[in-house]
């Protein structure tokens, strides 16, 4: 082969290695609460929302308000990053231009917004979950109005869309775990036997798999639609589990953590469990997230600990920052 073919089939090969690369990256957001390096009277660090590449990048950027206490954020998936919205302690945030500009949309009546969910069909329609209950728009924001009908009690800690019916949404909070199937018109509470739903995660092949987390009861798992639920003991040393999350490339393998547990890990559907805490420092695991791009990347958001980050599907963990930071919640999106 001459110089000048040995020439263009190194350049193809490189251009399939970055292809390759860009393809696979992928954004790793946190919302950062609060800080303990705050001191009155200093110029303090920073907190709200801060992002990082998923590969290679040791560095974490600052997007929005920059002194709120951020809870949690979320993205519009089809706008690939430009639509976001933000959940803070005094409203709703929201971008539209892949954060260079930020904008809330609440006013002085919504506060203390504890999740935000967009509608993945509809851009107009977003959830907040609140401690006055749950609140949606369908303008894109411009109006709020609050849907409580059939919730017994408002202290909602999280309010999520069904992966595979656009009318269906689970939340819950202090009062027990809640359905809607009118896109939150109308609330039911589940048939789960515990207060305190901290919560709720659906299988993302499998829409009849729901796993809960509680506040004092553990994990419970229905597998027939949230008609039934059992608890999941198998392993599982504690009863307060905040926060789950699926591998998305094989959902039998999902990860779990809450107050004191560290991370535990399921190989087989949530039915057995062990702990992988390796290089954990902080076991109040508040947030976890699993590379869509690369299974075995992990990422766990610790109550005054900071963002932990395994490589090897929580064999071994490591601190990535925030080391002194309230991280509230840990997400990452393909880009």
């Amino acid at each position: 082969m001459n110089p000048a073919h040995l020439l263009v089939t190194f350049l193809l090969a490189l251009t399939s290695l970055v292809s390759l690369s860009v393809a696979q990256l992928s954004t790793v957001y946190t919302t950062v609460v609060a800080t303990k390096l705050f001191v009155v009277g200093a110029a303090n660090p920073m907190t709200g929302l801060f992002f990082q590449q998923t590969s290679g990048d040791t560095t974490w950027r600052h997007s929005g308000p920059t002194t709120v206490r951020a809870f949690h954020a979320a993205v519009f998936r089809p706008s690939r990053g430009r639509i976001m919205y933000l959940a803070a302690g005094n409203g709703v945030h929201k971008t539209t231009d892949r954060g260079e500009s930020w904008k809330i949309t609440t006013d002085w009546k919504i506060t203390e917004v504890l999740w935000v969910e967009p509608d993945q069909h509809d851009s107009n329609v977003v959830f907040i979950a609140t401690p006055y209950g749950i609140y949606r728009t369908a303008d894109g924001c411009a109006t709020w109005h609050q849907m409580n009908r059939g919730l017994n009690g408002t202290i909602m800690t999280f309010v999520v869309c069904d992966r595979f019916d656009a009318k269906k949404l689970y939340s819950g909070g202090e009062d027990g775990g809640y359905v809607s199937a009118d896109r939150g018109e109308t609330w039911t509470r589940l048939p789960l036997s515990v207060p305190g739903v901290r919560t709720i995660v659906q299988h993302p092949k499998d829409p009849s798999v729901l796993l809960a987390g509680t506040e004092d009861h553990g994990i419970y798992v229905s597998r027939n639609g949230g008609r039934t639920w059992t608890r999941s003991e198998a392993g599982v040393d504690h009863n307060t589990f905040y926060c789950f999350a699926f591998d998305m490339t094989n959902p039998d393998i999902v990860y779990a953590g809450g107050y004191v547990t560290g991370v535990y890990k399921s190989l087989d559907g949530a039915r057995t469990w062990k702990r992988v805490n390796k290089g954990l420092t902080v076991l109040n695991i508040h947030s976890l997230a699993v590379d869509p791009a690369k299974s075995s990347r992990v990422y766990a958001a610790a109550y005054w600990g900071g963002i932990f980050k395994t490589e090897d599907g929580g064999e071994s963990w490591a601190n990535i920052g925030f080391h002194e930071s309230q991280t509230w919640t840990v997400f990452v999106e393909s880009n």
